[in-house]
């Protein structure tokens, strides 16, 4: 869908908007940039679980994380692993009890190796929800 109007400030401009608006599908609105290749993910991991799959992998393309949101109810660490091979692409974000940490950047704030999936790694023993939006390169 695309649309052409006012944006809240009053300024022209073009909308794109796709997905359904749900969690996982969400809609995004860009100002005067056509882009509907922004995807959505969320995961909640008990505390139990130590390691989750986040992205599934896309066949010859890396996943660039634009935005997280990590939050915890209990004090421990998260990092982002790429692939089979749980190597590390995102260092150590430690979350003290009830915190929340969040980071974005439009360029991209890492990335998978080629045509492997994103998951995340959790150390302790908290309840955590993280969220991010990705594009595929």
């Amino acid at each position: 869908m695309s649309l052409y109007g006012r944006d809240a400030n009053g300024n022209d401009a073009y909308i794109r908007g796709s997905g359904s608006g749900s969690t996982t599908d969400g809609f995004v609105t860009f100002h005067d940039t056509f882009s509907n290749d922004i995807k959505f993910a969320t995961v909640a991991q008990a505390a139990a679980t130590a390691t989750s799959d986040l992205v599934s992998a896309v066949s010859a393309k890396k996943l660039r994380v634009l935005s997280l949101t990590v939050s915890a109810d209990a004090a421990c660490s998260v990092k982002f692993e790429t692939g089979a091979s749980a190597a590390i692409i995102a260092e150590d974000i430690y979350l003290p009890v009830n915190g929340t940490v969040t980071q974005a950047s439009e360029l991209g704030l890492f990335e998978t190796a080629l045509g492997d999936k994103l998951m995340i790694s959790k150390t302790g023993s908290a309840n955590i929800t993280v969220s991010i939006s990705y594009r595929e390169v």
